[in-house]
């Protein structure tokens, strides 16, 4: 996915206060990560409407070598429902903090 300077401005943040404090705490290991939100479009049908969660998209800035504009790469094992992205984000923090503890 190519990346504007727009993007990385607002990749770096999300609506639900738990996941974007838990966000905001990985930012500050891995400064190439961006986020995105976006909310499953709803079934149709008379007895399949509910509310969708939202789901989240986690990616990771790259950075091109031959001037181009930026990219950034999906992390397929990183992206989905809540519990997915916050075990996602506390992997890049406890890996962090074991890291500066050594």
């Amino acid at each position: 996915m190519y990346v504007t300077n727009e993007d990385r401005v607002n990749k770096r943040k999300v609506s639900d206060a738990f996941v974007n404090e838990e966000f905001q705490e990985a930012l500050k290991h891995d400064p190439s990560l961006m986020i995105e939100e976006h909310i499953p479009k709803p079934k149709s049908g008379f007895f399949s409407w509910k509310d969708e969660e939202p789901h989240y998209s986690v990616y990771h800035e790259e950075p091109s070598h031959d001037g181009s504009p930026y990219q950034a790469r999906l992390q397929a094992s990183g992206s989905g429902s809540k519990p997915v992205v916050v075990a996602y984000l506390h992997g890049i923090i406890n890996g962090a903090t074991a890291q500066q503890n050594t």
